[in-house]
């Protein structure tokens, strides 16, 4: 659990191969696109009050699909953003950077987490389709003053939360097609109100599709145990924690595909 999960998975064994073939450059390429594109991701989740934070995205290759982000809009508003877009490969990292710059251009024109979704799929749908991708996406809206949750989903996985005090885990889902589908899609919005103690796991599918040798997944009942036996944790070392549960249950040394975790805390 002390390793660095992020450098053990992304580090070295591509670039060495890639050197050992007389492929120097392109592995150097390759590597520095990877550390634009993770820092493209907030290296840290902004301080709010009332809760804690903690963020992880770890590409499957050189570059991924996987996005998230948070918009902090005063002292007691908070939008969080998770998403992920078919594929790992380089397309899939494109289309991720284009994400990420709609979505902090017009994030402040959305009123609420399903307009957010509906403005982005007009915006991205061109591009989406002649690319033949699309993107799974949840938006949740976060009150400090209320402990409101309000959220849409797009088609993504839905985040788990563990009430203060309860055994098990509840989702978070809403109606609502992936992006770059269909023109005019709609997407239902739900709200829950959080209580302190309270804990929210929003996550991409590399993590629930990791798979072992005799090519079982990991899944969502395995995500659900792993976060209950740490929620006593800071968010920070939850993430380590389910980080290093996926690789040892896999056996392997790198993960698969992308993955990417917010952790939330309520206070």
């Amino acid at each position: 659990m002390g390793r660095d999960i992020r450098g053990s998975v992304v580090g070295g064994m591509r670039d060495e191969g890639l050197e050992s073939n007389g492929y120097g450059g392109i592995a150097r390429e390759l590597e520095m696109a990877r550390r634009i594109q993770l820092s493209f991701m907030p290296e840290a989740p902004p301080d709010m009050r009332g809760v804690r934070l903690a963020c992880r995205s770890i590409p499957a290759h050189h570059v991924g699909g996987d996005y998230y982000d948070f918009f902090r809009w005063d002292d007691t508003t908070l939008d969080i953003a998770i998403a992920d877009v078919s594929g790992h490969d380089l397309g899939a990292a494109l289309i991720m950077v284009e994400t990420r710059s709609v979505l902090r251009a017009h994030a402040y024109r959305a009123g609420n987490a399903g307009d957010a979704l509906g403005l982005l799929n007009e915006l991205l749908y061109d591009d989406l389709t002649r690319a033949e991708l699309f993107i799974s996406m949840f938006y949740a809206k976060y009150s400090a003053d209320t402990r409101q949750l309000v959220y849409a989903n797009g088609g993504h996985n839905p985040p788990l939360l563990l009430r203060c005090g309860q055994a098990g885990c509840t989702y978070l889902d809403t109606d609502g097609i992936v992006l770059g589908v269909i023109r005019g899609a709609g997407f239902e919005e739900k709200s829950i109100t959080l209580r302190e103690g309270d804990l929210l796991l929003f996550y991409t599918d590399g993590i629930t599709e990791s798979c072992n040798r005799s090519g079982e997944l990991y899944g969502r009942d395995r995500l659900c145990r792993t976060v209950y036996a740490y929620r006593g944790a800071p968010p920070e070392n939850i993430i380590d924690a389910l980080l290093a549960e996926v690789m040892t249950f896999t056996g392997a040394a790198e993960f698969q595909d992308d993955i990417s975790l917010v952790v939330m805390k309520v206070d």
